[in-house]
């Protein structure tokens, strides 16, 4: 007996270990991938709120000073990990929080505003110069580089400012001047650029530099546009120094007495990280221009593994993923619900699909003739596809030999779009990720995927394509609802019904519309709309109900969770049900959807069977 027990003990170790070891395994590898990430993704600067509150707490400062410096005319960061910090639009948000708090406010920019030599460059400069115009800046500083540019492109950048730029006097009295004078309250403020004017001294109460003065007397404050630590003396200016590409905005607090005298201050810089809000207004600036500059970026960008001889090969191209799933239906599967399946939609919410230099890395064979090409939404090659780790393959596909594609081990290629800029942390974790992208595992499922596009983009849109009738379709919804409800506000679910407006419909038509399983199934689809806007608490319960009582009347779901019947008989019959419809079953007609149950994340489709692990025949 006791035999018989330790064999059993023994056989149950054996079955439960494997899969509890290797549960511990990957979480172990996550964790050190998020932990190597993090580390080298650190944030600079304090929260808005926390500065904010600590300036409230006390005596409210005479002046706050907002300043830049060393941007470049960087307009935002590209987006590719959630921890970066900058942005024309999140430092206006916040520059007109502090405006709101009531707090007498200048903006003012250190130099190095000015960047590139290329056309595209000017007008990247041009749109900064509008940005800040659109902000309030007081003044911005022309450091020796940005005076490099010449008279011809200053005026030109002068010309889209609505405010001065400083500049010891060196003949450009027409577009440049030597400081500025601003008063908030009782206290003057002056802006210099080299040295502090006598004119100056007897107008203003506190005298900052812009830049690097070239004498530092009568001067109160040093703001220098490269970065360095706060230097506090008796004998000397305070120095304050900035971050480039605006990744932070500076703040300086001052406090003075009854006489203008300076008594006190306090020097930081808030992060302008992912958790801030961006102003409407700079964002549609921002839009607007990438948009205008798509034609010119179309044939641009960087091509990608030239060194390499697939690509190298005249005779060879970009097939896309559909022709390797061919062959490949397991590795499809799996590389359907990852991060580089869906790499195209990062570039879509963060509005970077004009940018050739980021179209390179989240599309496949971008700058080849058969790769992804800027302005054509239906291509084939979104995302990063197979091709992208094993070379292009129209001559595998052709011929399918080990000889004519690549194994994809290479990890030195995937450094190429992963680098320290990108992906700060990832070549120290390069190994580790080799699993991400290993084929033979398992594909996530919805629950799986949606969790990952949360962690990864925010909120993702889950979109469900049905026909209330439909058996398989009813057991998708089974399976949906409670991860629906499980995410709650994280997700966007859409529920999409797939019917079609008659072309000619007669007198004697019930209605408008037609389905699969005929006008009950039309019927239905209007209620479960109607109650989805009337009652959207309580919806996806009628669903679930109404999926299990199909033979019954939509009554006694509608009843047993307290939906007004009347009130959705009455508005059923209305032209605006009708309509409400017909914009539903637009959007499956757009998209070709025929097939329900249809699943889209964030736009890519998959087959129910796979997210859900669920068997069936679709209706079509």
């Amino acid at each position: 007996m006791k035999r018989a027990i330790l064999v059993l003990v023994a056989l149950t170790i054996a079955v439960t270990l494997p899969p509890f070891y290797s549960r511990w395994a990957e979480s172990q590898r996550l964790k050190q991938i998020e932990t190597v990430k993090q580390q080298a993704r650190s944030v600079s600067g304090d929260r808005l709120e926390t500065v904010l509150s600590e300036l409230e707490s006390g005596v409210s400062p005479s002046v706050v000073i907002l300043y830049t410096g060393n941007t470049r005319s960087h307009l935002e960061p590209c987006g590719c990990y959630q921890e970066q910090s900058g942005g024309l639009p999140r430092r206006a948000y916040v520059v007109e929080q502090f405006r709101k708090h009531g707090f007498p406010t200048l903006l003012v920019d250190a130099g190095n505003i000015f960047d590139g030599e290329e056309k595209i460059d000017a007008r990247r400069c041009e749109i900064n110069m509008k940005a800040l115009a659109v902000m309030g800046y007081s003044t911005v500083a022309l450091s020796e580089s940005d005076l490099d540019y010449g008279d011809v492109y200053l005026r030109r950048q002068r010309a889209v400012a609505t405010f001065p730029f400083l500049a010891p006097r060196v003949g450009r009295d027409d577009f440049t001047q030597p400081f500025v004078v601003k008063h908030t309250g009782e206290h003057a403020i002056a802006f210099v650029a080299g040295r502090a004017y006598e004119e100056v001294v007897s107008q203003a109460n506190v005298i900052l530099a812009l830049g690097d003065p070239e004498d530092s007397e009568h001067i109160d404050i040093v703001i220098r546009p490269d970065e360095v630590k706060v230097r506090v003396s008796e004998d000397e200016p305070l120095y304050v120094g900035c971050k480039s590409e605006g990744e932070t905005l500076g703040m300086l607090a001052l406090w003075m007495d009854a006489d203008g005298k300076l008594i006190r201050h306090y020097a930081t810089e808030l992060a302008l990280t992912d958790d801030v809000k961006g102003d409407d207004s700079i964002r549609q600036l921002l839009t607007d221009f990438y948009r205008d500059i798509a034609d010119e970026n179309r044939s641009q960008g960087s091509q990608l593994f030239t060194d390499q001889l697939l690509e190298q090969q005249q005779g060879n191209g970009y097939v896309s993923a559909t022709a390797c799933q061919r062959c490949h239906e397991q590795a499809y599967l799996q590389w359907s619900a990852t991060r580089h399946a869906f790499a195209y939609e990062t570039l879509l919410k963060k509005e970077r699909y004009f940018d050739a230099k980021c179209v390179s890395c989240h599309t496949t064979g971008f700058g080849y003739q058969t790769g992804f090409h800027i302005g054509n939404p239906d291509s084939t090659l979104k995302g990063v596809q197979c091709e992208m780790c094993h070379g292009p393959g129209k001559q595998h596909v052709g011929n399918p030999k080990k000889s004519n594609i690549r194994n994809g081990a290479d990890t030195s290629l995937c450094l190429q779009c992963h680098d320290t800029k990108h992906s700060p942390g990832f070549a120290e974790v390069v190994g580790l990720h080799t699993k991400d992208v290993d084929h033979s595992r398992a594909p996530m499922n919805l629950e799986e995927l949606l969790a990952s596009r949360i962690a990864r983009m925010g909120k993702p849109t889950l979109e469900l394509f049905v026909m209330s009738y439909c058996p398989f379709g009813v057991q998708a919804e089974e399976k949906i609802i409670p991860i629906v409800k499980k995410f709650g506000d994280q997700i966007d679910f859409k529920l999409q019904f797939i019917a079609r407006e008659k072309e000619k419909p007669s007198a004697q038509d019930i209605s408008p519309f037609t389905s699969l399983h005929g006008y009950p199934e039309v019927a239905e689809n209007i209620r479960q709309l109607l109650i989805a806007r009337e009652y959207p608490a309580r919806y996806l319960d009628y669903i679930l109900c109404r999926g299990k009582k199909l033979d019954k009347s939509w009554e006694d779901c509608a009843r047993k969770l307290g939906i007004d019947v009347a009130k959705i008989q009455a508005l059923f019959d209305t032209t605006e049900a009708e309509q409400l419809f017909r914009e539903n079953i637009a959007r499956a007609a757009e998209l070709r959807i025929k097939a329900s149950p249809t699943i889209l994340v964030d736009n890519h489709k998959f087959r129910a069977n796979q997210l859900l692990r669920a068997s069936g025949t679709p209706c079509e």
